[in-house]
């Protein structure tokens, strides 16, 4: 299987070794934090933007035995489960993710672009 989270906002897995390896076995939109879609900007919606895409800009996809994790430019960590892709959990982080998600034991690492790092809990 390969997870691959997008610029869409969306978190999608492919099985590599399927009949139809570029056809998702699931897809999740991420959405957006309330007040971040790019419609809910005055600015940009003013200006007949109609850019609005299923979620926020998602990047950084982590797999471990059973949960997806990914990254999204509004600032938040969702896990997925890897099977389905459900969302389990998310967390605001209060800044967006900068740099690839990692793991040790049971925490979670995300660093955000206003310079803070951040530790989770996995479980």
């Amino acid at each position: 299987m390969a997870y691959v989270a997008g610029q869409d906002g969306v978190v999608r897995a492919f099985d590599t070794a399927g009949p139809d390896p570029a056809k998702p076995v699931w897809e999740t939109p991420l959405g957006y934090l309330p007040g971040e879609s790019p419609m809910e900007d005055r600015w940009r919606a003013g200006t007949m933007c109609t850019a609005n895409g299923l979620g926020s800009p998602a990047m950084h996809a982590l797999v471990t035995r059973s949960t997806v994790y990914a990254g999204t430019w509004d600032g938040r960590v969702v896990a997925m489960e890897r099977a389905s892709g459900r969302v389990l959990a998310q967390h605001d982080l209060g800044g967006g993710v900068a740099s690839s998600l990692s793991i040790s034991g049971d925490v979670l690492y995300a660093l955000t672009d206003d310079g803070s790092i951040h530790a989770l809990a996995t479980r």
